[in-house]
């Protein structure tokens, strides 16, 4: 009789400690599952933050040569983005100046009020400043914190904030492109070859 009571509470305490093992594996599958649950949730958000991300507009504001005419200097606002960028807000701190053009910051649009809309890969340019002037006027500011604001489709795009120092123009190659050099050399030949033409005629 008292073997079988032992085996009855043997049988017992292994059938506990099987229950507890069972649970207890049961348990970290509960704990392994929301684990996976989040880290799937987290993916999730991150690949639509980065779509999202992507399908934004990236407007940026930059005080460059001209192209064709180096000693130009230009305001540049341009989206480089996806999407079409709408209500962008340009502010530079302290207000822009302007040597050549003393009411450039009263008559600019893009310093005005918002641009309406920029759609992708476009940009807008307003004659600034002549560079020489800029750099032998010492009273001149040459460093401007830039603050740009803009919508795109899912609405406000991150501000974007950044410091523009002239003093990287200073010594920068002025030359005039190769392109324009070649033009310019076309529209000289072009008036000789005229006036030998109206000698001999």
């Amino acid at each position: 009789m008292e073997a079988l009571q032992t085996i009855t509470i043997v049988v017992g305490i292994v059938g506990a400690i099987a229950a507890g093992l069972a649970a207890a594996f049961a348990g970290s599958q509960a704990v392994a599952a929301t684990r996976q649950a989040r880290y799937a949730q987290g993916q999730l958000e991150l690949a639509e933050r980065v779509r999202k991300d992507q399908a934004q507009p990236y407007v940026f504001v930059d005080l460059a040569p001209d192209e064709h005419d180096p000693q130009k200097l230009m305001l540049v606002v341009q989206n480089t983005g996806m999407t079409v960028a709408h209500n962008i807000r340009v502010t530079f701190d302290p207000p822009l100046q302007s040597v050549t053009k003393p009411d450039f910051a009263e008559t600019t649009p893009a310093l005005l009020g918002p641009i309406s809309v920029l759609p992708p890969g476009r940009r807008v340019r307003w004659f600034w400043e002549i560079g020489f002037r800029l750099f032998e006027n010492l009273q001149t500011t040459r460093s401007y914190t830039v603050t740009v604001n803009a919508d795109g489709p899912f609405g406000p795009v991150d501000e974007l904030i950044y410091e523009i120092d002239l003093d990287n123009l200073r010594y920068s190659d002025a030359a005039t492109p190769a392109s324009k050099k070649l033009v310019d050399e076309l529209q000289k030949s072009r008036k000789a070859l005229e006036k030998i033409s109206q000698k001999v005629g």
